[in-house]
């Protein structure tokens, strides 16, 4: 009964915090606030006081002093209400923290709906890029390719793969199939280019001076 008791007690108290307590964004942490708070009002009041003095001491100066004597004391009046304005010192951002809480729990909501949605649009990215891949492989350059190749392990998409692995196995069999084919059509490219050169080379293209005695033999 009494622990029972208690929880009551700890909810009640719990449902005063939640109307009485409060947070402010004013740029400091929650936990500093009372401290940035008390220097906030420190600096206030030191700045009103340093102005207060300017005013009195130029209020008083000799020149203000003689004004005054011959009835003409408006400016010294004006004078003095400017320099004692005091700054104001206000709480931005001043809410319950029922409500704080409140809207800490919608963005966190937002935050995994944002996620979901960056997710899948990773998803869907990557499977037509896959498809466009394995239409026109010739429009893809290697450092696209390496690209695609890397995708299979981000961690971003590990949940997909993990479902999907047939995805992976398909783009790395086109992956495969396209770097050989490019090779063997690099390489031909570069047995031509070595042929043609032989052929334009002079020692192919003059008959060879024969050796003494080799006409004879013949």
């Amino acid at each position: 009964m009494k622990t029972h008791e208690r929880t009551t007690d700890i909810t009640r108290e719990e449902k005063v915090s939640y109307k009485k307590d409060h947070r402010t964004h004013t740029g400091e942490d929650n936990r500093a606030m009372r401290r940035a708070w008390k220097n906030r009002k420190v600096r206030v009041n030191r700045k009103y006081r340093r102005k207060a003095d300017a005013a009195l001491h130029k209020a008083i100066s000799p020149e203000q002093i003689d004004a005054a004597i011959r009835g003409d004391d408006g400016t010294t009046h004006e004078l003095i209400r400017k320099g004692l304005m005091r700054e104001r010192n206000r709480k931005t951002g001043v809410r319950s923290l029922e409500k704080a809480l409140a809207e800490l729990s919608d963005s966190r909501e937002r935050s995994i709906e944002r996620k979901v949605r960056h997710k899948e649009r990773m998803i869907q990215q990557f499977k037509d890029n896959v498809r466009a891949f394995e239409r026109n492989p010739e429009l893809f350059r290697e450092d696209e390719i390496s690209w695609l190749a890397y995708q299979t392990r981000s961690t971003e998409l590990r949940a997909f793969f993990k479902d999907n692995p047939s995805w992976i196995s398909r783009l790395e069999r086109k992956i495969d199939e396209v770097r050989k084919q490019r090779r063997i059509v690099a390489e031909k490219a570069r047995i031509k280019v070595e042929e043609k050169w032989k052929w334009r080379s002079p020692s192919l293209r003059l008959p060879r001076n024969p050796k003494p005695g080799e006409t004879d033999k013949v």
